[in-house]
């Protein structure tokens, strides 16, 4: 299997967790807002009850939460080859950056993922 297939097939496979992760968040969030307990504990604190944020912001939210994830390690893993360090100082900075690749994974999944195919795209024309 080509890298840029693998690639592709984790991304979604995260994707698509999360967005099954994503539809349960927001059963439980609608589940809350009828529990009446749930409603007089947040009144009690002298606080708003929080609103649920839908089923459909909820799924893409966690959806591309979770995508972001492997992008991001794939980001950090291509940069990385490029420094002439051993594995010590990678791993360090790896784990001290990982929200900063995530949250750019975040971003760039969907995109990433296109890219992707256009090269698989491009590479069995030829």
């Amino acid at each position: 299997m080509k890298k840029e297939r693998r690639q592709i097939l984790l991304i979604g496979i995260f994707l698509l967790a999360g967005c099954v992760l994503g539809y349960f968040v927001a059963v439980t969030q609608e589940n809350q807002m009828q529990d009446p307990a749930y409603i007089a504990f947040w009144t009690s604190q002298n606080m708003p009850v929080p609103e649920p944020g839908g089923f459909a912001k909820n799924i893409v939210a966690m959806g591309l939460l979770f995508s972001g994830i492997p992008t991001g390690l794939i980001f950090f893993r291509h940069i990385a080859e490029k420094w002439l360090t051993s594995a010590a100082p990678k791993i360090c900075i790896g784990f001290l950056t990982f929200p900063i690749y995530t949250c750019i994974g975040i971003v760039c999944s969907i995109p990433f993922m296109i890219y992707l195919a256009l090269i698989l795209a491009r590479g069995k024309r030829r």
